[in-house]
């Protein structure tokens, strides 16, 4: 505890309430949880009762009046999470793919309901898709960055320029049918690669691999645009070299964040409810 400041013993609780919460998935009772922080049972039932009301606890299915993490733990380890990732830490990775590949390098992240642009590494040579620059917006649909992120966004939640029948043409290859962008995206959960084949711009094609956090949530997409002939001849090699170090981040990012925290219901647990 540091020396230089005092603390508020309800806050204290607080954060001490959802530790032992999270050390035992399968659930907690409120006298555990007192016997825990030292306070009056009456306490325990507040303390309980309004983590439960803010979303921070919600009652176990697999036993009466035991308590777990709720949902709102997992908006509080995503914003962990962004904090923690930002496009630099992924700089290294950029790098390796742009040299293994001899190819122009992306990552691209999900940022206010639209995919977004991070980090573009070039390569003297390489295929440069000239309208797409850091912080470009607007296409998610026609780039393989984009479709890692669609095959996983709800549908609700994508950019309103993808909520109508008719999406906007980039290129005479756009896939501008919802019907056909959602079957293109069935291909992309399927293999965990998306490819955009003349769809951004006509001459240049891409492929993209997800980044993923040790709980696999998708964090972000990194990518390649190369000439579509050299698409064609080297498509497997070029894969193989997206998915190797798509991998490799994802492992980094484990390394950064930690394990992921425990999920608020854990079924395959071993460890026993604290009664």
């Amino acid at each position: 505890m540091a020396e230089s400041g005092r603390t508020l013993s309800t806050a204290v609780h607080v954060l001490r309430a959802l530790e032992f919460t999270a050390e035992h998935p399968k659930g907690v009772s409120v006298k555990a949880l007192a016997r825990a922080l030292d306070v009056s049972l009456s306490s325990a039932y507040s303390l309980s009762n309004s983590l439960r009301y803010e979303g921070f606890l919600e009652l176990a299915p697999t036993g009466s009046g035991l308590y777990v993490l709720g949902p709102k733990m997992v908006t509080l380890y995503r914003s962990y999470v962004e904090s923690t990732l930002q496009p630099e830490r992924l700089e290294p990775f950029l790098s390796e793919l742009r040299d293994r590949a001899s190819a122009r390098a992306y990552v691209a992240m999900w940022n206010s309901g639209d995919l977004e642009i991070a980090e573009i590494l070039g390569r003297r040579g390489g295929r440069e898709l000239t309208d797409l620059s850091k912080g470009f917006r607007g296409a998610a649909h026609a780039l393989a960055l984009g479709k890692i992120f669609l095959a996983e966004v709800p549908e609700e939640q994508w950019p309103s320029y993808l909520q109508g029948p008719i999406l906007k043409r980039f290129s005479r290859h756009t896939i501008t049918a919802r019907n056909q962008l959602k079957h293109n995206l069935l291909a992309v959960r399927e293999r965990g690669l998306a490819l955009d084949q003349e769809e951004f711009a006509e001459g240049g094609c891409c492929l993209a691999v997800p980044v993923r956090d040790p709980d696999g949530r998708l964090i972000a997409s990194l990518g390649i645009s190369v000439p579509t002939r050299r698409f064609k001849n080297q498509l497997p090699t070029l894969a193989k070299v997206l998915r190797d170090v798509g991998i490799a981040a994802s492992h980094e990012i484990g390394r950064l964040i930690g394990e992921a925290p425990p999920k608020a219901v854990s079924a395959g647990s071993a460890a026993r409810p604290v009664s």
